[in-house]
């Protein structure tokens, strides 16, 4: 199976098991900020290249831009933001340090300052664990679980990942609009 069929299979489950944040960004049409000086508004900058780093490693770049490419770091800095309850952020700024203990446990490093071989070993003891807390059928979202939707989403709703990824754009009636106040168009359109 090839990465865009991967990707697209990957995006209809999500589509079936969206929650919270993610369904939130997705029915309000959001994407991340391009602007050269954005600064996150939730995250804090390791916390951000940390969340840059794994959703490149969810979708990372092949003969198609990768996550880093859709700024899927800032849109989630904004999904976080914007759509998140007080405690689903703090519960994702907790949940986040998973990935620093599992790399400092094994590598005595911190995830960031791991080569790729070492970070997808951290990344499948984290898959492990959220395979176990799934199994277990725990209260709440495991960090992986939610990363991976809002990569997703964010991927798919961003410029980069329509036109030069995995989606088919074609501009009928016109151009790209990622993000469109709902106020202008008065309802939710199906295509």
């Amino acid at each position: 199976m090839d990465r865009r069929e991967a990707l697209k299979i990957s995006s209809l489950i999500l589509g079936y098991s969206l929650t919270g944040t993610s369904a939130m960004m997705l029915l309000n049409g959001c994407k991340a900020d391009p602007k050269s000086d954005w600064t996150p508004s939730f995250l804090s900058g390791d916390e951000l290249q940390l969340v840059a780093e794994i959703s490149e490693m969810i979708l990372p770049k092949t003969d198609t831009p990768g996550a880093k490419d859709a700024q899927c770091d800032r849109y989630i800095d904004t999904a976080l933001f914007v759509f998140a309850k007080s405690e689903e952020q703090e519960d994702f700024r907790k949940k986040l340090h998973i990935f620093d203990d599992k790399a400092k446990e094994k590598f005595a490093k911190a995830f960031l300052a791991l080569n790729q071989n070492e970070k997808e070993k951290i990344l499948d003891l984290v898959v492990a664990d959220m395979k176990t807390f799934e199994a277990a059928k725990k209260e709440g979202k495991h960090i992986f679980r939610h990363l991976k939707e809002l990569t997703i989403s964010g991927y798919c709703t961003s410029e980069v990942g329509v036109k030069g990824g995995l989606l088919d754009f074609r501009p009928v009636p016109g151009p790209y609009q990622g993000c469109i106040d709902y106020s202008t168009i008065g309802k939710t359109w199906a295509l």
